[in-house]
């Protein structure tokens, strides 16, 4: 069994845990941290009643991880309160998305033990110049960047540039949409608000149809896959949740949004990769969706491999040259032809030029 088979077994199955080697814990405990995993894991661990069973030297790094995402975990609910705080005056109410959200629901399952790197917002366009001139007020300021990727954000993406708090750290994506504009399927985002919900601290996310649609939107409407296989779990922890009416309900925004595809894929390689149960209706309605025969082998190429743990100890020649292709869709997805070639183009110019020159001479100075 090679190690991503291991890490993809221990997730639907844990029992297996108790016989690693001290060997093939190291590797285990090396891969999962690289994916940020090693504290769900350690859940899953406790939930299957063997934690206390598992060797010594899993349970100290298990643990560790552990403390680490708590400490975020605890950290994001004073961190979403200011936001909310701060943008009450100007009547905006930021829409937490992606693992802010799941980690301001406690009883949603992938919030367990779930780390991120940055919050995630959704807020009116309308509003955009508005809010970055107020949380710069509050110390939250934009990075330098060059002319050509400024432009590049606010005129073909679904988002901003990253602002960073200045004492903090604390990095915020603000969105206006869910997927870039330029793509041309940039979805109606009003069918995305008539999902908002308030938690009972008051933050207000996407109610679980939704939020799990945008999950498999931001994994397979993409073109990197660094933690792809950490957010295959979300969406099998997401549909391990659904009722028949939640599985309705993601049809049918799916349908409207123009995402049945993604939807499709999702529950396919959730299914394969992870053994997700889900209804052999839902599934049925899927594959009515499903490409060519040719272009779902190559899709089930790519995916089966792209979606696996990615570390030195994990990656093959197979799933390199699946990520690459992956890399490839990704970015045909996001731009149509004519203007990814001008990027493309544009990019390469810069990295020459750096290259030559040395990038210090041509990065934005700070003031």
């Amino acid at each position: 069994m090679s190690l991503n088979q291991l890490l993809c077994q221990l997730f639907i199955n844990p029992e297996p845990a108790l016989q690693l080697s001290t060997e093939q814990w190291v590797n285990v405990v090396l891969v999962l941290r690289h994916q940020q995993l090693l504290a769900r894991y350690s859940y899953r661990f406790k939930s299957a009643g063997m934690f206390t069973n598992l060797s010594q030297y899993a349970q100290h790094h298990l643990r560790n991880a552990e403390i680490l995402a708590d400490k975020q975990y605890r950290q994001i609910d004073t961190e979403a309160a200011e936001l909310t705080a701060l943008l009450a005056p100007l009547n905006v109410t930021p829409v937490f998305l992606k693992g802010a959200a799941y980690a301001l629901q406690p009883n949603l399952k992938p919030g367990l033990g779930r780390t991120f790197s940055d919050i995630d917002l959704l807020v009116p366009k309308q509003n955009i110049m508005a809010i970055e001139q107020r949380l710069a007020l509050f110390g939250y300021l934009g990075e330098p960047i060059s002319a050509y990727d400024e432009h590049y954000y606010r005129n073909w993406t679904h988002e901003i540039p990253p602002v960073r708090h200045h004492a903090r750290g604390t990095v915020l994506d603000i969105h206006h949409n869910l997927v870039p504009l330029v793509s041309g399927r940039a979805p109606n985002i009003a069918a995305f608000e008539r999902h908002v919900i308030t938690t009972d601290q008051g933050y207000a996310v996407l109610d679980l149809p939704a939020i799990t649609l945008h999950s498999l939107i931001h994994l397979f409407f993409n073109e990197t896959f660094k933690n792809a296989f950490r957010d295959l779990t979300d969406l099998h922890l997401l549909f391990s949740d659904f009722s028949e009416e939640d599985w309705t309900e993601i049809l049918k925004l799916s349908a409207e949004t123009g995402f049945q595809f993604e939807l499709m894929l999702a529950v396919r390689y959730c299914q394969q990769l992870l053994q997700t149960a889900v209804p052999c209706w839902v599934c049925q309605q899927l594959e009515n969706g499903q490409p060519a025969a040719w272009r779902m082998r190559l899709l089930d190429f790519i995916f089966g491999y792209t979606l696996l743990p990615k570390h030195p100890l994990t990656t093959s020649k197979k799933q390199k040259l699946a990520v690459f292709f992956a890399f490839v869709r990704g970015h045909f997805l996001k731009m149509p032809l004519h203007i990814l070639l001008g990027h493309l183009t544009m990019k390469s110019f810069f990295g020459l030029r750096d290259a030559i020159f040395g990038k210090h001479q041509f990065s934005p100075k700070k003031h």
